[in-house]
């Protein structure tokens, strides 16, 4: 399942969500939106991680509006969002908490995938 989830969307292409797969079950993407989470559980995924704080810039969907989605998809989600001044500790544990009961695969996201890999990293080292 994993090595054709990895043929789907590392290489991106019409309809695809392009991410960076960081462990077998564990993927990263930059921005997604609220139509993205049809994609997501077409592709395989079962559980999304939203790293981006809400009003980070303009015209960014929130994460109420992503969840809804989600939702609809069925799949699972959790808002850890990581900003200046977040305590990486306390938000590590918030992800090893919800790794430890969420369907896998996971797909995390914020703005550019950056902030998801260094809190995924944070809890790998």
């Amino acid at each position: 399942m994993f090595s054709s989830l990895l043929q789907k969307i590392s290489g991106g292409g019409d309809g695809q969500l392009r991410a960076r797969q960081l462990a077998e079950d564990y993927w990263v993407a930059g921005q997604l939106y609220p139509e993205d989470m049809e994609k997501a559980r077409e592709q395989g995924f079962r559980s999304i991680v939203c790293n981006r704080p809400d009003d980070e810039a303009p015209n960014q969907p929130t994460y109420l509006e992503v969840s809804g989605a989600a939702e609809e998809q069925g799949l699972e989600h959790i808002y850890i969002p990581i900003g200046p001044g977040t305590d990486f500790a306390e938000a590590g544990q918030e992800l090893i908490d919800f790794l430890a009961e969420a369907p896998r695969p996971v797909l995390a996201y914020c703005r550019s995938g950056n902030r998801s890999t260094m809190l995924w990293r944070s809890i790998n080292m």
